[in-house]
């Protein structure tokens, strides 16, 4: 797993921003913009994450936050680890299940402060400088498990403005 976590942090360390489109039965489909920054701890396995969200549509919420999240990835226990807290409570602890290439799927452990969600997934695919990412849930409203958001993020250089 140590190899694995290595590949992570060399591949995700820096900043993307891009579009993402999010679409669920209990919701209106909206895009957004998103932005993700990884910063890592030198001395530890750990990957710090900060992920933030902005409507883009033609509603009165155009350029309002959708959605902000921080975290961790981290090596424990011979085990990779996304440790998600979001802006509206919702705290999250999912298992890297599968690495294939570039490709990364992380399935949810534990959730609290959500009582809607049964289950979820993440999945983040770098493929130079280029970050596809989606979100996979069922809720107790909508039961099938089906895509949620998908999102491709180009790397910055530089800084970038919220």
């Amino acid at each position: 797993m140590k190899t694995t976590f290595e590949k992570l942090k060399t591949l995700l360390i820096g900043t993307w921003k891009g579009q993402g489109f999010a679409k669920f039965p209990t919701i209106e489909n909206t895009g957004y913009e998103e932005i993700w920054k990884f910063t890592s701890d030198e001395w530890k396995p750990t990957i710090h994450y900060e992920q933030h969200t902005w409507y883009v549509n033609a509603t009165a919420n155009n350029g309002q936050t959708v959605f902000w999240d921080t975290g961790f990835i981290l090596l424990k226990d011979d085990q990779i680890l996304l440790i998600s807290a979001q802006s509206g409570g919702r705290l999250e602890t999912y298992e890297l299940v599968s690495s294939i290439s570039n490709r990364f799927t992380f399935e949810m452990k534990s959730l609290i402060n959500d009582p809607k969600t049964i289950r979820s997934q993440r999945i983040i695919d770098v493929n130079g400088q280029i970050l596809l990412y989606q979100l996979n849930m069922s809720t107790h409203q909508a039961t099938t498990f089906q895509n949620h958001l998908n999102a491709e993020l180009k790397k910055r250089i530089g800084k970038i403005r919220y």
